[in-house]
């Protein structure tokens, strides 16, 4: 069987089995931070390898809205956030690091890159997710990639698939179940939920089905 069948018939199995999500997965995804470029920035970069949310109402999410409420004006506005130091970003989200990068000197860099361009990104409405100058302000960061900057826009409204470890176990599950001889890399995996949300409509954007997915992934972990 060639790739384009094989592809062609995973998605087909995973539209099955993405049929089996409820109601309440599906929408659970609460839209993001479309108008709060620093918050995007943030909650993408904080939520690598990180918990999200809790059934004890901890996690990443109510840290992120604390430093909302803290900091209205650096939840908006890179320039706001750049009067910040790291340690200000730190005694709320956390000391976390990627790559051995910290999480909250990465964001005041890609904040810093983003602000020296010409013409200057300060704001949501400034940045445009498919500009290959904004995307490598970000993605020259260490420890930010191509997942990540995904996610990125994925926060600020933009359709997409964030294909990190829970996709693409999601993505291998069904592959394997099916003895379909596929090995599922970020990339493939990514095809295959945008084709299956096409296929099916199943969640009102691909981000929808992304983040049903990623919660149902998790859940089985978990039980």
């Amino acid at each position: 069987m060639t790739s384009r069948n094989l592809h062609a018939e995973l998605i087909k199995h995973f539209s099955s089995d993405v049929a089996k999500l409820t109601d309440e997965q599906l929408t659970a995804y609460a839209g993001g931070w479309p108008n709060h470029l620093p918050m995007a920035i943030l909650d993408a970069i904080y939520s690598i390898q990180t918990r999200y949310t809790t059934k004890h109402g901890k996690g990443l999410l109510p840290r992120l809205k604390t430093f909302k409420e803290t900091h209205p004006e650096a939840a908006q506005d890179l320039r706001e956030l750049l009067k910040l130091s790291t340690a200000d970003i730190e005694a709320i989200l956390g000391r976390g690091k990627t790559s051995g990068t910290s999480k909250a000197q990465a964001a005041l860099q890609v904040a810093q890159n983003l602000t020296e361009l010409a013409p200057p990104v300060y704001t949501a409405q400034d940045f445009n997710y498919g500009n290959a100058e904004h995307e490598r302000a970000y993605r020259s960061v260490h420890g930010l990639g191509n997942v990540t900057y995904r996610y990125l826009g994925m926060l600020l409204g933009h359709g997409d698939v964030k294909p990190d470890t829970w996709i693409i176990r999601a993505v291998q599950r069904v592959a394997d179940t099916h003895q379909l001889d596929l090995r599922i890399t970020s990339d493939l995996a990514r095809h295959i939920v945008t084709e299956t949300h096409k296929a099916t409509g199943c969640g009102e954007t691909v981000t929808h089905l992304d983040h049903a997915i990623w919660l149902n992934e998790r859940t089985s972990d978990e039980n």
